[in-house]
């Protein structure tokens, strides 16, 4: 009787939990009970102008998806509740969003910006977007170190727009690096990348540091051109003569030079580079052994006939001050130097074509006009840079017919 009883009991518990697995659950109050709810996320991945990205990268926590042609995505079996997408493309920002995922479809579409910054090692440089092709680079080269700090300087902040909290790269202020970025970047009608940099000193083994980076953020950012797009350099202290020697390396690269208050240019003939447009910057109160340096240089370029200028301003070693000056010689030499074809040579610019600064009077006068010895004046690219020129030389006399 008991094993009949036994088997009784066994038979009643086996069938009880055959028809629990039948039904799939317990009761509707059961705690023990296994419910399980999932999510569909789709939608689209465009950019800021409204096109699809194909190839974009949809990814939420172990899911994830790769858009097609038409921008699509979508992830299935995606656990409900609180999620992050995380988007990433080839030449954008990758982004991240927080959802909130219910039961069934989720709809979440996805705009990414373009990607502007790039760096390679400790050079950033900054890529407008919507440029097809970029025609020059502005290399900004800073100083060896603060002199009040002895902290190396630094001009990535030129080219990022962070403020940075480090000693001052070459201009220091806010408005002075929003002016100096947004001026630069309208050049060559904007077609121009931004490039800033840690110190660089005048030897090859950094000239081939600023090279390779140019190759290597033109991969990244599929802008093969900017491996031999021409440079324009921007450099301050050390940096003026770090850009003065590499265009004594590398003169077929550089488009012109703007060197400022350095006391370390080589001494030596200008070689190729009295080929290219330089802009000299002394000043006045700044140490004697910068102007022993800068003088004789620029004089024995011009004496070979270098498209150079030479000014004066009234302070120390800061940077220039007249940036109108400064971007009106830019702005002429890039307007004359880059080619009218991509990848062709870097156009010549005759000494006879541009105007002349007498030193000593602060008088400019065009080339053909000017009457006194033309080896020693400061060359111009143009009327504007001349009469920037001759504001800081404090001249008043303008020739331009005789």
């Amino acid at each position: 009787m008991r094993i009949t009883t036994s088997i009784s009991a066994f038979v009643i518990a086996l069938a009880a939990s055959a028809l629990v697995a039948a039904c799939g659950q317990g009761s509707p109050g059961d705690p023990t009970a296994a419910t399980t709810t999932t999510a569909t996320v789709s939608g689209i991945v465009r950019a800021a102008t409204g096109a699809v990205i194909a190839g974009a990268s949809v990814t939420v926590g172990s899911a994830t998806a790769t858009t097609g042609a038409d921008g699509r995505f979508e992830l299935r079996n995606v656990p409900v509740g609180s999620a992050t997408i995380a988007i990433s493309a080839p030449g954008f920002d990758a982004r991240s969003v927080s959802v909130s995922l219910t039961e069934g479809a989720n709809a979440h579409d996805v705009v990414l910006t373009p990607r502007t910054l790039f760096t390679h090692q400790s050079t950033v440089a900054y890529l407008p977007p919507g440029i097809a092709q970029y025609r020059a680079a502005i290399v900004f080269l800073p100083g060896l170190r603060d002199p009040s700090t002895g902290n190396p300087l630094d001009s990535r902040r030129i080219v990022t727009g962070a403020p940075g909290t480090g000693p001052c790269p070459i201009w220091c202020t806010a408005s002075e690096l929003e002016t100096v970025k947004r001026r630069s970047l309208e050049l060559a009608g904007g077609n121009v990348a931004l490039v800033g940099t840690t110190t660089l000193l005048d030897q090859t083994a950094d000239y081939d540091k600023l090279l390779q980076a140019l190759s290597q953020v033109g991969a990244q950012s599929g802008h093969p051109e900017l491996a031999n797009v021409p440079i324009l350099f921007v450099g301050h202290s050390q940096g003026g003569c770090t850009a003065y020697g590499f265009t004594r390396a590398h003169a077929a690269r550089v488009a012109g030079f703007v060197t400022m208050k350095g006391g370390c240019h080589a001494p030596g003939p200008a070689g190729a580079a009295a080929a290219v447009p330089g802009f000299f910057l002394i000043g006045r109160v700044d140490e004697p052994h910068r102007v022993a340096n800068i003088t004789p240089v620029f004089e024995a370029g011009r004496a070979a006939g270098a498209p150079w200028s030479l000014s004066t301003d009234a302070f120390g070693h800061g940077p220039i001050v007249d940036l109108d000056l400064m971007f009106a010689w830019m702005d002429a030499v890039l307007t004359a130097r880059l080619p009218a074809t991509a990848g062709a040579p870097l156009r010549a610019m005759t000494e006879t074509a541009g105007w002349l600064g007498d030193r000593s009077t602060g008088a400019v006068a065009t080339y053909g006009c000017y009457g006194a010895a033309r080896s020693g004046a400061s060359w111009l690219p143009s009327r504007e840079a001349a009469l920037g020129w001759q504001r800081m030389a404090g001249g008043n006399v303008v020739v331009s017919a005789c």
